[in-house]
């Protein structure tokens, strides 16, 4: 039979600790019946671990195709060993018994394994246990007085621990829960940040080997204007170069404006507005339909920040293109905590295995690596903000971006 948990969930270390317990059980009633005899029921006894080993069996088999059991299923599992360990203690001494502090155990493990309610249930559990042994008990012992003041306090002092030990090891359970999510937030902040550095660096590297060519080109174009300065093809080879020039003139001094990693406050009508300069001017062959009627208050401005939007602009121009389709509507509203710009093209959208990655890894596809995607992504969250790209029914890929609004009593970012 394959068992498809494994002996590291909490559902594997419960069901080996309990095969540990009945083999212990076992054991020690091989030790009773042969050094101090038959001294309580033992057939009882024996049905009882029977029993706790047929449910053992039954539990592996039930959960043999699962990995993890759910915490209603955990609950069952605790309760059902506070149940036998309760049968087992009454047929063998009652509250009186030694071993009756076992009832933590179960309340122990609840406070690591499974959530706060659940956790109370096998705690009360575990109380109601001790209460029924010491009621049981106290009645036997009615006549007895100082035995019955003592069978009180252990009540009590076994109440008090439950108390303390699922507190303490809750609160425990908490802060390293809080502390592996705050290591796994940094170690993916951090491989992002080296991945953009990569890529950084990538693109800085282009630039350069980018530059002696162009410039090549440019000397060879003059020598072609003093030679042909009539000619129809050399005239129109000098706008895409001016414009190689201008580009890399541009991303050279982009590069300067980064290494001051400067955020300035900006209304957010004047970024819509130039949002809305810089998009007609870099693709003119689309026609784009702005609203940016709604807008008003303030954002943190940052020197990627420009540059992401129109990444993904970017991406739903190259979409239409494909699509043969020239519309794309940008909607700027602003709400009371955050501004929302919605970019919304008529593409043939994204395949719903490709929308989980993007912005989170690169993805490899026939349109590119998803890069200019990624960088926009890791600038927004920088800035407090958030990335949602879906396909829509109606038009092809939906880029809704979400920055918070910076109050008007804010005097800097």
């Amino acid at each position: 039979m394959k068992i498809a948990f494994s002996p590291n969930s909490a559902l594997g270390q419960l069901l080996l600790l309990r095969s540990v317990a009945i083999v212990i059980q076992i054991v020690m009633l091989a030790i009773a019946a042969i050094v101090f005899g038959k001294q309580f029921d033992f057939v009882a006894v024996v049905a009882v671990v029977a029993a706790e080993s047929i449910f053992q069996l039954l539990s592996i088999y039930a959960y043999r195709n699962t990995k993890e059991a759910a915490p209603i299923g955990m609950t069952m599992q605790l309760l059902a060993d506070i149940l036998f360990l309760t049968i087992l203690l009454d047929l063998t001494g009652g509250a009186t018994n030694a071993f009756v502090s076992l009832l933590v155990l179960p309340t122990v493990i609840a406070a690591v394994t499974i959530p706060t309610i659940n956790m109370l249930m096998v705690s009360a559990g575990a109380i109601g246990a001790y209460l029924y042994l010491y009621i049981k008990m106290s009645h036997e012992h009615v006549h007895h007085m100082d035995m019955s003041t003592h069978l009180l306090g252990m009540l009590v002092n076994f109440t008090f621990t439950i108390i303390v030990v699922v507190t303490v090891v809750s609160i425990l359970v908490k802060q390293n829960q809080k502390k592996e999510r705050a290591i796994a937030m940094l170690r993916e902040q951090q491989l992002q940040q080296e991945q953009l550095i990569a890529l950084g660096s990538a693109a800085a590297q282009a630039t350069h080997q980018l530059a002696t060519p162009i410039a090549h080109l440019a000397l060879l174009h003059e020598e072609l204007e003093e030679s042909y300065p009539k000619e129809p093809c050399v005239q129109e080879m000098s706008e895409p170069l001016g414009k190689c020039k201008e580009q890399l003139n541009a991303f050279r001094e982009f590069t300067e404006y980064l290494k001051s990693a400067s955020k300035q406050m900006i209304t957010a009508a004047h970024f819509a507005e130039q949002l809305r300069e810089l998009t007609n001017l870099q693709f003119p062959q689309q026609h784009f339909r702005f609203d940016i009627t709604n807008v008003q208050g303030t954002l943190c401005d940052d020197p990627m920040l420009m540059p992401s939007i129109l990444n993904l602009i970017s991406n739903g121009v190259r979409a239409n293109e494909q699509a043969k389709q020239t519309d794309i509507d940008v909607i700027f509203t602003s709400e009371s905590t955050e501004h929302v710009i919605t970019i919304l093209d008529r593409g043939e959208g994204i395949a719903e295995e490709r929308l989980a990655q993007l912005g989170h890894n690169v993805v490899n596809s026939e349109l590119g690596l998803g890069m200019a995607v990624l960088l926009s992504h890791a600038t927004i969250e920088r800035l407090g903000g958030h990335l949602l790209i879906e396909s829509d029914l109606t038009y092809g890929t939906k880029c809704t971006v979400k920055l918070p609004r910076v109050s008007d009593e804010v005097t800097a970012c």
